[in-house]
């Protein structure tokens, strides 16, 4: 397929998290001017990189695998466009939905197709919380600029339980590179067993968070923000994400976060959605809490707090 002056991408944003922590949200309002591609999820097994075949990859700035220079020469195609991604068609969605995707593709196929056609861009979005684990690997290879969302693990663990999305450490498996590289203190934890999905949970949060907030650490040009001073206070924080990026500002960029984050009352999203921008962001981190109970809310606390408490205080918790 053609691709337009891919050359002229000097600018790669690299959006992650933990899933659910709001990274589709923070991805699509940094790529709405034209001059900005967006790349949705290369790293997630089900609609990314046909060469990746397991959840939450880990890389080191020079790969010493076999596995990892596989992954690093296609990981590499990337940023030449050369590349395609799977097309993700859920048996459950309906019937309609099905045939649409074969035909334009699911979103990752369809707006890759787009970035390649776009003879505006300068800067490209690469949104993936499944690559989380990449972020120094990326930005040491490739000059990309991690923007890391954190969500409170409440607020997480509420979110996941309303979808029935479970995520557990198991997922990112038994890895020696990163068990020496960020878990040589507490080399058993990924063989835990939790006593229920809530807690592997919170689990699963922690490693996450753990490895993402030790690397950033080293970098202070790095962008990290949480999921709850975005829903505080979204217009100031996008307009210094806009400005730390380099990417460019204006009032219709304003005026849309306005509109996805002011103009529903209501917290919850609408029925029927997974994902909904159009709520009233500020009470959502209360809201989720609350949902919780307090015998909840301190054994979750007994998993995260060593990291958790990095960013938030135990006030935060509500344990009282």
């Amino acid at each position: 397929m053609l691709k337009i002056a891919v050359e002229n991408i000097k600018n790669w944003i690299f959006v992650t998290g933990v899933i659910r922590s709001g990274t589709t949200f923070v991805g699509t309002i940094l790529s709405l001017p034209r001059e900005v591609d967006y790349i949705h999820e290369p790293f997630n097994p089900q609609c990314g990189l046909p060469c990746i075949d397991s959840w939450y990859p880990y890389l080191r700035k020079e790969p010493d695998t076999e596995e990892m220079k596989s992954y690093h020469r296609q990981i590499s195609a990337i940023f030449s466009y050369d590349f395609s991604l799977r097309n993700k068609i859920p048996k459950e969605d309906p019937l309609w939905k099905r045939n649409l995707k074969k035909i334009i593709g699911s979103r990752g196929p369809f707006n890759l197709r787009i970035a390649k056609l776009n003879p505006f861009h300068t800067t490209a979005i690469i949104k993936d919380p499944i690559g989380n684990l990449l972020s120094e690997y990326l930005h040491l290879n490739f000059g990309v600029k991690p923007v890391i969302i954190i969500k409170h693990p409440l607020s997480f663990i509420a979110s996941v339980k309303k979808v029935n999305w479970y995520p557990n450490p198991h997922e990112i498996g038994d890895r020696p590179e990163l068990i020496a590289d960020y878990f040589q203190d507490e080399p058993d934890f990924f063989k835990k067993q939790w006593p229920d999905r809530l807690l592997a949970a919170a689990a699963h949060w922690r490693v996450a968070y753990k490895v993402m907030l030790a690397q950033a650490s080293k970098y202070p040009n790095w962008q990290v923000i949480t999921h709850e001073e975005l829903s505080q206070n979204p217009v100031p924080i996008f307009r210094n994400l806009y400005e730390r990026l380099e990417l460019p500002w204006s009032d219709k960029i304003e005026q849309k976060i306005i509109k996805l984050t002011q103009t529903n009352t209501s917290t919850q999203a609408r029925k029927g959605r997974v994902q909904d921008f159009y709520r009233n962001s500020a009470d959502i981190f209360k809201n989720r809490r609350n949902s919780l109970t307090k015998a909840e809310r301190r054994a979750i606390f007994e998993v995260v707090e060593d990291v958790a408490l990095q960013i938030y205080t135990k006030e935060t918790f509500a344990l009282e």
